[in-house]
């Protein structure tokens, strides 16, 4: 079984954070999301594993190297983002000759894709897409249904009240080799410009799957990335890096604290995102705030709800005003 990974965005929407480290190796519970990922398709029986690069590309492949749980580790480097079916043109050479997985890098689930393959080779669709039951889906790409499962349409992000389903996109599908004939050349969605094409002809399957799945698209998605992956869901789920140091009497509750940082004492984070190799003083209150790699925070600030901090930046005194942004 082979698999390319789509994981060459920007993740504009979760900059500061992003500026520095390609969303694929944020940590969740300590361990980088590409890591969740490579070690599900290794179970599924997945050998090859094609990686669609672009953003910050050298620090993915610094990271990985070229094999990983026994999966042997291609790169296609897309000299501009190439959207979702650009990458796959662009692989082609790697991905004819058999079905394979495409995934979206950013979407943490355990879909078993063993079994998603084998219903799309059991059919005759040139694409079944993995499908996600959400409470509201206004947000997605929302399935009208055919007979026997297959996809008859896509809503995108209807309102509420209008939704076909409350069946969503969630990012895997099993794909036979000829829908590459289907994808043009450059950059392409392939929900909107090619499944969209091939609904009406029946050849879209959906596979409809029930575990935890979650889109780590902004910071507080990626916050509940960490608490989803919690053993005890009632509790308040943090996650530090074991090379963080802490003083005495500080607390950190539902916050993401990155590699080789240190807090100082009786310093309070909560609600909140810490890159890589900070210094928070003594005495600081970090609440709802997202603060980059290599940012120095000093003694007795307090950073509010909304805050966003820059890589490098320097915080000497407190901030009033919620939702600001230090660059």
């Amino acid at each position: 079984m082979k698999a390319l990974l789509l994981i060459g965005g920007l993740a504009t929407r979760l900059r500061p954070l992003s500026l520095n480290r390609p969303k694929c190796l944020f940590p969740i519970r300590n361990k980088p999301i590409i890591d969740y990922l490579l070690e599900n398709l290794a179970e599924a029986g997945c050998t090859e594993a094609v990686l669609a690069v672009n953003n910050l590309a050298d620090r993915i492949e610094d990271y990985l190297g070229d094999r990983r749980y026994g999966i042997e580790l291609r790169y296609s480097l897309e000299e501009t983002p190439l959207g979702t079916g650009g990458p796959i043109k662009l692989a082609e050479d790697r991905l004819r000759g058999d079905d394979f997985l495409v995934l979206n890098g950013d979407i943490l689930s355990f879909i078993n894709y063993r079994e998603l393959m084998h219903q799309h080779r059991e059919s005759t669709a040139l694409a079944t897409l993995a499908l996600k039951q959400v409470e509201d889906p206004s947000r997605y790409g929302v399935v009208r249904f055919g007979e026997e499962d297959s996809i008859a349409e896509f809503v995108e992000k209807p309102p509420r009240e209008q939704a076909p389903s409350n069946w969503i996109n969630a990012g895997c599908y099993a794909l036979s080799p000829e829908l590459i004939d289907y994808i043009p050349e450059g950059k392409v969605s392939i929900e909107r410009e090619v499944f969209s094409n091939l609904a009406p002809q029946n050849m879209l399957k959906g596979y409809k799957y029930y575990g935890e799945w979650i889109d780590i698209g902004v910071p507080s998605d990626y916050l509940q990335a960490n608490r989803m992956l919690q053993n005890n869901k009632q509790q308040r789920a943090s996650s530090i890096s074991p090379d963080t140091s802490m003083g005495k009497g500080s607390r950190i509750l539902d916050s993401i604290i990155w590699e080789k940082t240190v807090i100082g004492k009786n310093t309070e984070i909560v609600d909140s995102i810490i890159g890589g190799e900070c210094i928070i003083g003594d005495d600081v209150s970090i609440k709802g705030a997202v603060i980059a790699d290599n940012v120095v925070v000093l003694d007795s600030v307090e950073l509010p709800e909304g805050t966003k901090v820059w890589p490098g930046q320097t915080i000497e005194a407190s901030i009033k005003e919620k939702n600001r942004e230090i660059k």
